[in-house]
């Protein structure tokens, strides 16, 4: 049973207790706690935190976690911005482990803490007085404080202390990771949502029941479920992953495609074969065919016999070059083996400087060939495929929909034996589109 203090993210409570992520609201936090009242004897309830426009505690074995919105960083916003978690000396339970970067941040004496996380890559400095502050990082002795030595008098060697406050809050460049509607797009082949962000998958230690984004596992539904069917075969389609919709509100797109025999459908993005659902308060698209109530269908997988999740490279980059990996469409790809499920946190990761000038530069490269721009040099840099927002590139140049649909993602396929999780687009990418009120998904994939 362990808290994990996730910088830039929020916090990951004890299963099946949720994650908590910044930027949620008052009332989101309280939805997500309210199912595990069992787990929280002592409940939730206001507190009040400095600066803060509410604040909210609980207890859990032998500590008392605070979220708050507001910030350190002067944050007056009405989202989650904080959290605290302190020992309770009240309580006999065996405390949980508070753990930063897989450091029990209450385990060490602080003097070693800060060794160790400089080992991790963080210049912390020394401990003073009790406490050791790192930009969003708080760390404090509330008892038993060491005193500060009277004036012209040597001050003596703290004996070792342990920490028993840590506070972790969200700064505003990492509140401004987030991507937001241009309002200025007119077409798939405009950017309609800025920055544009990576789409990094990192294997989900226990599954996501929160909506966020992901690939792979059961569906957060936001809304009533609705399943898709394949078209062809009447079966229940295969739930790839789920993305946020930027805008004020929170929206997620869920993504099904139909597979038979390892082929994934999405080619025609009107066939029905495959389905980019938002909720809450999206529309079905026309063509899609929803199962019954209870519907459920299989989830993303690997393919028995391939590496696992935990030892796989990142993916989706490419350090130059027009095509997704290099790789050639071939025709002889075998049938799939055995397939295991599998479930991917995606976390939203700002992208470097030249990855957004390569890859704007393709898109403009692109829109000289269609005939809508100025001559450009051709691309060269680096090319992150799985990724949100921004100038859309296509492999054949043309987004294959019309206006007004607007460029949402991209994702790349995972073909090969050592991907961490099988799908096939050819060799090519799969892209989400979104109506210009963002109620409604397309969705379909180019081979190179």
């Amino acid at each position: 049973m362990t808290i994990d203090l996730l910088p830039g993210r929020g916090v990951r409570l004890p299963a099946p207790l949720p994650e908590l992520r910044f930027g949620l609201s008052e009332a989101a936090v309280r939805a997500l706690l309210a199912p595990h009242g069992e787990l929280l004897p002592g409940g939730v309830h206001p507190v009040f935190v400095c600066g803060s426009r509410w604040a909210l505690a609980f207890r859990l074995p032998g500590v008392t976690v605070t979220l708050s919105s507001g910030g350190g960083d002067g944050s007056d916003s009405d989202v989650l911005e904080g959290i605290g978690v302190g020992r309770t000396p009240d309580d006999d339970r065996s405390a949980c482990p508070v753990g930063y970067l897989g450091i029990d941040v209450f385990g060490w004496p602080a003097h070693e803490l800060a060794e160790a996380l400089r080992a991790e890559g963080l210049p912390v400095p020394d401990p003073e007085h009790g406490t050791l502050r790192h930009t969003h990082l708080y760390l404090h002795r509330s008892s038993a404080r060491p005193a500060r030595p009277a004036p012209g008098r040597k001050p003596r060697h703290e004996a070792p202390y342990y920490f028993d406050y840590v506070s972790l809050h969200r700064t505003a460049a990492e509140a401004a990771i987030t991507t937001h509607p241009t309002g200025s797009a007119t077409g798939p082949h405009d950017a309609a949502f800025l920055p544009r962000l990576e789409l990094s998958a990192r294997p989900a230690e226990r599954p996501i029941t929160e909506p966020v984004p992901k690939l792979g596992g059961e569906p957060c539904w936001l809304a009533e479920p609705s399943w898709p069917l394949s078209p062809d075969t009447g079966e229940p389609m295969v739930f790839i992953g789920q993305f946020p919709v930027p805008g004020a509100e929170e929206r997620l797109a869920y993504l099904f495609l139909a597979e038979v025999d390892g082929v994934m459908g999405g080619l025609d993005p009107e066939a029905g074969d495959g389905v980019l659902l938002v909720q809450p308060g999206g529309r079905i698209p026309p063509f899609a065919v929803i199962g019954p109530p209870g519907t459920r269908g299989r989830t993303l997988w690997r393919r028995d016999g391939d590496a696992g999740p935990g030892g796989d490279e990142p993916r989706g980059h490419e350090p130059g070059g027009a095509g997704p990996r290099g790789h050639e469409p071939r025709g002889d790809e075998p049938r799939r083996k055995g397939t295991t499920p599998v479930e991917f946190r995606l976390d939203l990761l700002p992208l470097s400087a030249e990855a957004h000038r390569s890859m704007d530069q393709r898109a403009a490269f692109q829109r000289h060939l269609r005939g809508e721009g100025p001559e450009v040099p051709f691309p060269d840099g680096e090319h992150v495929f799985d990724h949100l927002g921004g100038l859309p590139s296509f492999p054949s140049g043309r987004a294959g929909l019309p206006p007004p649909w607007r460029y949402f993602f991209a994702l790349s396929d995972a073909r090969e034996d050592d991907d961490p999780y099988f799908l096939n687009f050819g060799y090519g990418v799969g892209f989400g589109f979104l109506s210009p009120d963002g109620l409604e998904g397309r969705f379909c994939w180019q081979a190179t």
